[in-house]
């Protein structure tokens, strides 16, 4: 069985994180990427991932390889004092064979792929002014829309956003926050952006190339035609407001104008909630779910596409429990292949250790334009906040 080859190189990654780790520990690592950065200074957060899969059953024979990948990134900046900061994202990513969404996942051949293809970006760069009311960044980011992408559960969750994450634009933006009391804290979020064309739309390790105006695809445009709004809040309390504590929610909507080449303009629309529940001192968890629907997906006049997301985590002191299931309609009466719906299931078990390492192992199922894969893996991260 292939997958046996994949032994070794597991262990050697896994056993060092095992052997620092302090045992039965509560864990305190979270997927939170809001800055909340406290005194004036350098700061820096470092999230580092390597997954490790091996895909038995395939349609095409050669699409059942092993294959190790890394999900990683590393955020710096300085706060300044005075509500002003800068801000950057530095990301190390590959992704699975046959996912290229920018991180150089090249079409399988039925070799073994081990770090391929993996570019080392500068994801987002921007100058931020915050304050307790409002804010205003400007430079490179990813738009407000839905949930953010590390919010899914599973050590596959955050693959289930990047179908449709939009990311790496060029704009400003800026935000207003309302505090309600009992009633949450709420936030509405506002940008106008275009695709990066800058030397920053390319990657070292692995070259992607700079993007240009003449590329074409939905924002690149070299102008402020397109826009992000949305509306999240949490935070509420229970005891004079009937709305349930642990619930948090996002609406998004998003136009990202028609490029060179393209029909239309892509439309995008969000309904995202969330509900936490902390049951004892060891046991809490939470349910989620997320709609994104796309009108003319990638500028095309035709295709429409809709994302249906379900998903929970069970956590029980340092183990997590997370699964999703994402359904996805397509319509697209010009093109058969893109007219079929698919779907994608993950689910997996991890341990955070207090040391800041991560151990898990999952398994996904993805059904795309009628062709199904499954996979199992396991995770090895680490995670450092200074």
């Amino acid at each position: 069985m292939k997958f046996l080859s994949l032994i070794p190189s597991l262990a050697l990654v896994a056993l060092p994180a095992v052997a620092l780790a302090d045992d039965h520990q509560q864990h305190g690592h979270s997927h939170d990427h809001n800055h909340s950065h406290g005194d004036s200074g350098f700061y820096g957060h470092l999230h580092a991932t390597i997954l490790m899969d091996h895909v038995y059953k395939a349609a095409e024979s050669d699409e059942e390889i092993n294959e190790a990948y890394t999900h990683s990134h590393l955020e710096m900046g300085y706060v300044f004092g005075n509500g002003f900061s800068v801000n950057s994202n530095v990301m190390l990513e590959g992704e699975p064979a046959g996912h290229d969404h920018g991180g150089g996942g090249g079409g399988p051949d039925g070799s073994d792929r081990f770090f391929e293809d993996t570019p080392l970006y500068v994801r987002s760069l921007t100058v931020n002014y915050d304050s307790d009311h409002f804010g205003a960044y400007a430079g490179k980011f990813d738009p407000v829309i839905s949930f953010d992408e590390h919010t899914m559960p599973g050590i596959y969750g955050y693959q289930v956003t990047h179908e449709y994450l939009v990311s790496e634009k060029i704009g400003l933006g800026g935000y207003a926050r309302l505090n309600a009391g009992d009633f949450g804290t709420h936030r509405l979020d506002v940008s106008s952006f275009f695709a990066d064309t800058t030397f920053l739309s390319n990657s070292v390790l692995y070259q992607r190339g700079v993007t240009h105006k003449s590329d074409g695809g939905v924002s690149n445009t070299e102008d402020f035609s397109s826009f992000a709004v949305s509306l999240g809040g949490s935070g509420f309390y229970s005891l004079k407001s009937d709305i349930p504590e642990g619930l948090s929610y996002r609406l998004g909507f998003a136009r990202l104008a028609k490029g060179e080449g393209d029909e239309e303009a892509e439309s995008r629309y969000t309904v995202s909630g969330q509900y936490r529940h902390v049951f004892t001192s060891d046991w809490s968890g939470r349910v989620l779910g997320e709609m994104v629907h796309i009108d003319h997906l990638h500028g095309e006049a035709p295709h429409d596409r809709t994302y249906s997301t379900l998903g929970m985590e069970l956590s029980y002191r340092a183990w997590d429990f997370g699964t999703t299931y994402t359904h996805i309609r397509n319509d697209n009466p010009t093109d058969p292949d893109e007219d079929m719906n698919g779907e994608i299931y993950q689910a997996s078990l991890s341990y955070n250790f207090a040391n800041g390492f991560t151990v898990g192992a999952g398994y996904k199922y993805q059904e795309e334009e009628g062709e199904k894969n499954h996979r199992i893996g396991a995770l090895i991260g680490y995670s450092i906040s200074f």
